[in-house]
């Protein structure tokens, strides 16, 4: 389980397990005596989690000590070691910054800026990637990119820079049974379960504030499990929060000790980061928790296997044609990713995560940033308003989806009086019909297309410090030069080395076209011969992909990766025992072959 204080903040965690067990022996232990045992004891056949689980439980009733295992970290690692990387130079900073600048949208934005991608594959994207990396946006001496920076040593970076995701697309990000947690992340995941059916992960009711978008009659849980829940009901203790390490309890208390109650208890926290990942978190749940119904087995692991071999089956059959050139794409798939598989086949080792490419992670996964709106037509509330509902504001902006979440105020805007909530307002849900699929007479019902300018909340980011943070574009392409990133060039030509069809690749004169400031920035840089990768891959997907797309590197980089790990982890839809899974092996009938069949699977549409 991973923690965090605040969108783009490093990922918090457990530190010195040991005294936190003993002070909550100490401080709590009568009332957890009660609650523990129901919350942790997993059924036998759960193995994830009950060697960990039985520790804590019996640590709860005074009858041993918990030293949690030390956390298994994967491994960050380069698909092209010896690929070029942008030369060291004083300047390189201010140049790459300049090249930054220039990557702000148009205002008004051009009416050709809507692709024909349903919005919700933006943060279907970033979903996915929180379920595979986290640690290289983490404050070390690796990560600084503010300041007159120098991009270090790739034996120094790979040494020392760990991820801690299982990097597996099993979602762990979901469950929170990362390996060799401690415990206290170890006891939240079992608060996750829901108490009268094991099998079921616990979901909220949003707050009856505002009007009601239409909800399942018998089922309206569209928020996340909170802190708050977990007080009032006694399942948590302030004490046990207390007694945690400083840096965790700023995750949970705010600075005079109050309780956080806002603070979602799920998986990995940076999927309340935006009210539309964490959207996507409780339909993933909801997914499972219908899984556990449909199977009437109360196994917890089926539906959990359910819902894992529907998800990779999805990334690779739904999200990645909808973003992926797809020549390129079917090369990759028909082969089983050998670029990915000759990367974990030198990479492995005996660790028990997937290793993960910095040049998926660090630059090419992160094309989605190119498709953020600045605003959504989100429900009818905040959207297009419907017969019958008075509407508050005629989309979401950007500000507003980070404010309603854990982080946020949780304030309902048409409500100036109200204070701050602990729960989502259910004015506030999403209406998934508009974000599934794409509408013509709607274009603002889409993604903006994958190209070199970003929306210009993204270029000032309100929720992060003064600096190169509140900037996206300089944030991406400065890690990149300090995480020594090979070019788009080097790349390329080691892919084509490594026995691809070869591909077309930009000329000079061609990334370096644009606005004046763009040409500029890019000849002064020369990164019109030596382009920064993040750059590049939106650049061609611009030019090749007309922006409904990516180009033929990008798709390498991002394909080969993500139907890579699943080809190489044996537990995955794809390495089925008896055959590789398909949706109609659930569901002969009616399969769920889309984010929109989930939703509505889910009884969201």
């Amino acid at each position: 389980m991973l923690f965090s204080l605040g969108h783009g903040q490093h990922v918090v965690q457990e530190k010195n397990p040991a005294p936190y067990a003993a002070a909550k022996l100490s401080a709590v232990a009568p009332s957890l005596k009660m609650v523990a045992p129901r919350e942790l004891q997993m059924a036998s056949d759960e193995a994830q989690f009950s060697a960990a689980t039985d520790a804590v439980a019996l640590a709860d009733r005074g009858m041993v000590s918990v030293d949690a295992p030390a956390v298994e970290v994967g491994k960050f690692r380069y698909y092209f070691d010896n690929g070029a990387a942008l030369p060291e130079r004083d300047d390189m900073p201010d140049l790459l910054d300049a090249l930054a600048d220039s990557m702000v949208e148009a205002l008004p934005p051009a009416s050709d800026q809507n692709s024909q991608i349903p919005p919700v594959f933006t943060y279907f994207g970033q979903f996915i990637d929180h379920d595979l990396t986290a640690n290289t946006d983490r404050d070390s001496d690796i990560s600084i990119i503010d300041g007159a920076i120098r991009p270090k040593p790739r034996a120094e970076i790979t040494a020392n820079l760990f991820n801690l995701r299982d990097g597996s697309l099993g979602l762990d990000s979901l469950y929170g049974d990362s390996i060799g947690q401690g415990p206290f992340a170890t006891r939240l995941a079992g608060l996750m379960r829901f108490p009268g059916n094991r099998a079921k992960m616990r979901l909220a009711l949003p707050a009856p504030i505002g009007g009601r978008v239409p909800l399942p009659a018998t089922d309206s849980a569209t928020d996340l499990l909170r802190l708050g829940f977990l007080l009032r009901n006694g399942l948590l203790d302030i004490a046990e929060l207390q007694a945690l390490d400083d840096d965790l309890k700023k995750v949970f208390l705010e600075a005079d000790g109050t309780p956080r109650a806002a603070r979602a208890i799920i998986g990995d926290a940076r999927n309340d980061e935006n009210l539309i990942i964490a959207q996507l978190q409780v339909l993933f749940l909801r997914l499972h928790n219908k899984f556990a119904d449909a199977t009437h087995s109360r196994s917890f692991q089926t539906a959990q296997r359910l819902t894992r071999w529907h998800y990779q089956w999805l990334v690779i059959n739904e999200y990645l044609p909808t973003v992926c050139d797809p020549a390129v794409l079917k090369e990759v798939v028909d082969l089983a990713a050998p670029l990915y598989s000759a990367f974990y086949d030198r990479h492995n080792g005996s660790g028990p995560k997937m290793p993960m490419p910095m040049e998926f992670s660090v630059a090419a996964f992160r094309f989605g940033h190119s498709m953020i709106r600045g605003g959504y037509d989100h429900n009818r509330f905040f959207g297009e308003p419907v017969a019958g509902t008075q509407g508050v504001k005629p989309f979401a902006a950007m500000n507003d989806l980070f404010a309603f979440t854990g982080d946020g105020r949780m304030k309902p805007l048409d409500v100036p009086t109200a204070p701050p909530g602990e729960q989502l307002p259910q004015n506030w849900v999403i209406e998934w019909e508009r974000w599934v699929k794409i509408d013509p007479t709607r274009p603002n019902r889409s993604a903006r297309k994958i190209d070199t300018e970003l929306a210009p909340p993204l270029l000032d980011l309100i929720n992060q410090p003064a600096g190169v943070f509140r900037h996206l574009a300089r944030r991406n392409l400065r890690r990149g030069y300090r995480l020594s990133l090979p070019t788009a060039q080097a790349c390329a030509e080691a892919i084509h080395e490594a026995g691809y069809k070869r591909f077309p690749m930009l000329e000079p004169e061609v990334i370096a076209s644009g606005s004046e400031a763009r040409r500029k920035a890019v000849l002064d840089g020369g990164f019109d011969t030596r382009t920064p990768l993040w750059f590049y891959v939106l650049k061609e997907a611009e030019v090749f992909g007309k922006g409904e797309h990516l180009g033929p590197l990008g798709t390498h980089l991002v394909a080969n990766t993500l139907v890579g790990l699943i080809v190489n982890d044996l537990d995955s839809y794809w390495n089925a025992h008896g055959g590789r899974w398909a949706p109609e092996h659930f569901n002969a009938g009616s399969p769920i072959r889309s984010i929109q069949d989930v939703a509505r699977f889910c009884g969201m549409l």
